[in-house]
């Protein structure tokens, strides 16, 4: 019986004592063990002697409250170089809240270092919690670094008077530094500007550091006469080393643009009160974009009528002409002088209109009825005169 109250005084005493040790702990310790944690999406990568590897890494923190983190590279393999970045400045702590940090790993790797595998080991703890990432790099001589070339767009859509800018990114990947020509390959007419980022000077080729970027503004302006349609432009960057490419595509949606004139250029006539006279009309095409259902119409003065040959042209392509007759025909009692009429030829898109200075001349019957008056009135009066003269 003695035992038996022994045994469950231990077991009371031993409760007793787990509880204390339970009740003693930080109130950070369990959670904070497990709540931070540093990873990379790319923890393994092969390299080449002498390159400058850039890795992102992310900082996460699930504790629930805000901590200051230290970052220590504990181990670097003899001859390497590594440092943290955050924001384009070295680091070795970061302040983490709720949200997940990201910053910058680089390791320089010496020009000598011996084909093989090699590690760097990044800590990060702040009290209690800690955590540990490991990169791997796999060090290789025959590895082709090749570079990278991008650009933010693909394609662009515009009319023909437009200036298309594109933005392209060169990657050097390379242990050295690479100067890089720029060239695109178009058609007659078209023209290509590289622009520099930073003093926004046009430039035939950019210098790019071994393992960085550099960015260049690309400006295409397509010929005033191209048609619609998608144009692909063929845009090459090359240095000694590699020849990198990409494609730029131009879709014209054309524009719309309309002469109405004459074969000569003269926007004058002349004619006589009550005759029609016939006026050649050019429709020319100045836009990149098909004009269809021209319509001509025209504003003369009270008495007057203009008829057209064909008041409606159903279409004409771009650079290209049409002509059609206009028959101006003056009111009967017009005096002589200078009177406007105005003719315009017009689609749902684009309108243009020309005025013509039309002269009405006397009609030559009336000259000559005024001739044979005065003739008669001549002959009229020297009858008079033989007749009667000598009485």
């Amino acid at each position: 019986m003695f035992k038996r109250k022994s045994n469950i005084a231990k077991t009371i005493s031993i409760i007793i004592l787990a509880l204390s040790i339970l009740f003693t702990l930080p109130a950070n310790s369990v959670s904070a063990a497990g709540g931070l944690s540093i990873y990379t999406t790319y923890p393994s990568i092969a390299a080449k002697p002498g390159e400058n590897v850039q890795t992102d890494i992310t900082l996460s923190n699930n504790t629930g409250s805000g901590m200051t983190v230290s970052l220590d590279l504990d181990s670097v393999p003899e001859g390497w170089e590594a440092f943290l970045e955050g924001k384009g400045r070295i680091i070795d702590k970061v302040y983490v809240l709720d949200e997940d940090v990201d910053i910058s790993l680089t390791v320089i790797i010496p020009t000598d270092v011996k084909e093989g595998k090699y590690s760097v080991a990044l800590n990060a703890s702040s009290g209690e919690a800690n955590d540990r990432l490991v990169m791997e790099y796999d060090i290789k001589s025959d590895i082709e670094n090749k570079g990278t070339l991008t650009t933010n767009y693909t394609e662009l859509t515009g009319s023909s008077d437009t200036s298309f800018k594109y933005e392209i990114k060169v990657k050097n990947n390379k242990s050295e530094s690479q100067s890089y020509g720029l060239s695109a390959q178009t058609e007659r007419g078209w023209q290509v500007k590289f622009i520099a980022k930073t003093d926004r000077k046009q430039i035939a080729s950019i210098p790019v550091e071994p393992n960085q970027s550099a960015e260049v503004e690309v400006e295409i302006t397509p010929p005033a006469n191209v048609s619609a349609g998608e144009y692909v432009i063929p845009v090459e960057v090359s240095s000694r080393n590699e020849t990198l490419t990409t494609e730029l595509k131009v879709i014209i949606t054309g524009s719309y643009g309309m002469e109405l004139t004459t074969p000569t250029g003269r926007l004058n006539a002349e004619t006589v009160a009550g005759r029609k006279q016939s006026v050649d009309i050019v429709i020319h095409n100045t836009g990149s974009t098909e004009l269809k259902g021209i319509k001509l119409s025209s504003m003369q003065p009270d008495g007057w009528d203009v008829e057209f040959e064909r008041d409606v042209i159903d279409s004409v392509a771009p650079a290209e002409s049409a002509t059609v007759k206009a028959f101006i025909q003056a009111d009967e009692k017009a005096l002589a002088g200078d009177y406007v009429v105005k003719i315009s030829a017009e689609t749902p898109e684009v309108v243009s209109s020309a005025e013509f200075r039309v002269m009405v001349k006397t009609s030559t019957l009336w000259g000559v009825v005024g001739i044979l008056v005065i003739i008669v009135l001549v002959a009229g009066l020297y009858w008079v005169f033989k007749k009667y003269g000598r009485r």
